[in-house]
Parts: structure tokens; C-alpha cells; sequence
């Protein structure tokens, strides 16, 4: 599952990693501070941007030849 994936599932952050790593993973490392929370925080609002129309930035532009 992917993270737009797991939020229109309304599932939490920790959902989403559950998904992404496993729940035995998430289980060992899911912390306050962890790297994999920060990571999943980091992760939610640039799908939210993707989704709403940012993935265009990363189409390469083609200008036409006169």
C-alpha cells in the first residue's frame, strides 16, 4: 500500500508504516523519535502534493521546434 493509499483508507501514520514495513518492524522501532515515524511524517504531505497536481513538476517539459 502506498501512503495516498493509506490515507484514503483514514488510516494514521503509524498505519501506513504498518503497511509499508510490516507491524512486527513497526512494533520494534515505532517510537516518538524514531527515524520511521519522521519518515512517514515526511512522507504524508508530499503524497498530498503529488496527488493534488505536483507530480506535474516532474514531467520533463517539451518545447516544439518552430
Amino acid at each position: 500500500m502506498t501512503v495516498l493509499a493509506g490515507l484514503g483508507a483514514d488510516k494514521r501514520p503509524r498505519g501506513i508504516a504498518e503497511d509499508i514495513w510490516g507491524e512486527k518492524e513497526v512494533a520494534a522501532v515505532w517510537a516518538s523519535d524514531s527515524w520511521m515515524r519522521s519518515q512517514v511524517r515526511r512522507w504524508i504531505p508530499k503524497a498530498q502534493a503529488l496527488a493534488a497536481g505536483g507530480w506535474r513538476e516532474l514531467v520533463p517539459r517539451v518545447v516544439a521546434e518552430e
